[in-house]
């Protein structure tokens, strides 16, 4: 077998596969490259959508605490009425008291449930 003709790969054809490989090297570190900047981006996200989560718990959090301690105080105000127009006249207050609150505090978890929407799709609120 030693006078096997010795078959040779021609420059112009390594040089093209050698191209090939260098290309598909750039395609695939272009796609990695690309793969680690998404990730990058929800994790960037997910921070944010994380953060805009746990302020809005405080916030109710907050609010339920105004709205016990105002109930309490209403219970007491009402225990020291000591008549059937002072209990009437002390749970209209509360009523209109409370009812102003809860507009309020509507309003409050509306815009944090608007700045959360923004965050998740990418459009800046007016804040």
């Amino acid at each position: 077998m030693a006078d096997d003709p010795k078959l040779e790969i021609p420059p112009e054809l390594r040089t093209i596969a050698e191209q090939g490989v260098d290309q598909a090297r750039a395609a695939i570190d272009g796609f990695l490259n690309a793969a680690h900047k998404a990730l990058d981006d929800a994790g960037r996200q997910l921070d944010v959508a994380h953060d805009s989560a746990r302020d809005l718990g405080r916030t109710t959090l907050e609010f339920a605490e105004e709205n016990i301690a105002a109930g309490f105080d209403f219970a007491s105000r009402l225990a020291k009425a000591s008549t059937v127009d002072e209990w009437a006249r002390l749970h209209a207050e509360y009523v209109k008291e409370q009812a102003s609150r809860l507009t309020e505090q509507a309003k409050t978890i509306g815009e944090h449930a608007g700045a959360a929407t923004g965050l998740a799709t990418g459009k800046k609120t007016g804040k």
